[in-house]
Parts: C-alpha cells; structure tokens; sequence
C-alpha cells in the first residue's frame, strides 16, 4: 500500500455510511479521490494553492515543500488537478478555495463526520486549524490529520504533534503518521 492509501485507509475506516469529510490541504485531490472512490462520502476540499510568497512565515519555516512552492504555474496545476476531482465526482466533491480558518467560518456547525488537517504543518497554523475545524464535527465523528510524529530530518512537523497534545488528552495514531481524535 502506498503512504496515500495508508492515509487514505485509516480514513475511509472511520467512516459512517453517507459521511460528509472536509480535507483541509489537498494540494493534488489525491486523497480526496481515494476517499470518494472507496466510500459514498460527500468531500469538502479546502486549500489556497499559494505560493511561497503568500504562505505564512511560521508555515514556510516548517520547510515544508508546499509552503515553499515559488512556481505559480505548477501551483495552478495542483488546483486545476483537484478541480478536476470534482468534475469526476460532481455530485460528492466540492472545493472551497481560502485561507482554512476562514473557509471553516463558512462551514455549519456539528455538520462533518470528519475533518481532516493535513495543511499548514506548524505549531501555529495545527493549532488554529484545531480551534476553527473542531467545532465543525458532530459528535461521535473524527478530527485527524497527517504527519503526527513525522520526525524526517527535511521538515520540521514537530508542531503537529504539540499542538494536537495540547488539544486533546487521548490520541490514536494510525498508518503513516496520521491521528484522530472521536469528538
């Protein structure tokens, strides 16, 4: 299995029958079309698809390569890539466009069965995307994310476990560094 499928396996086990998902940070759409192929889930898909000069510093400090994107062209084609899911998949994929807290003032209360954070990867940009998406999942779903304890030398993801710890007491890890949380 590949680390998407890993990822997008601990996800689609997690779901109830006709789910409602919102992955925060799709870059591709690639684990959006692996969740929308493998279950009946409905998938919000949230991203900026910005370049390195519009990413917050605490994000590009993170060395992460998709806050260090300088190319417009090849961002423009990670959007069109993902818009392109939801012309597969028209009637169970939505993309909403903008900075992840704000896209999720737009999004109804206790309305998700699971939000997954898989954006900006530091302390600042996991805990805000916490605090904004949390409120979000209805009780009994799922909050989780990506790179939790991903200690390769070429990022500093270190800011996604603290913040989670400090969100949340109990935490289960899954397949490639992933993490939920059943609200």
């Amino acid at each position: 299995m590949t680390p998407l499928e890993q990822r997008g396996a601990a996800i689609v086990r997690r779901l109830p029958a006709n789910a409602r998902v919102a992955e925060v940070g799709v870059l591709l759409g690639r684990l959006s079309e692996y969740i929308l192929r493998n279950s009946d889930a409905h998938v919000l898909m949230v991203d900026n698809w910005q370049t390195a000069d519009r990413q917050p510093e605490h994000y590009k400090a993170t060395r992460d390569a998709h806050a260090l994107h300088t190319d417009y062209d090849r961002v423009a084609s990670h959007r069109a890539q993902s818009f392109a899911v939801t012309a597969r998949h028209p009637n169970r994929a939505e993309i909403r466009e903008g900075w992840s807290v704000e896209v999720a003032a737009t999004v109804e209360d206790a309305s998700l069965d699971m939000v997954f954070l898989d954006a900006d990867h530091s302390y600042e940009g996991v805990r805000a995307d916490i605090k904004a998406w949390l409120p979000k999942v209805r009780r009994g779903g799922w909050i989780g994310g990506h790179d939790y304890g991903n200690d390769e030398p070429a990022y500093d993801f270190s800011g996604v476990k603290r913040a989670v710890n400090e969100a949340f007491p109990h935490v289960e890890m899954d397949a490639n560094y992933t993490w939920f949380v059943r609200v």
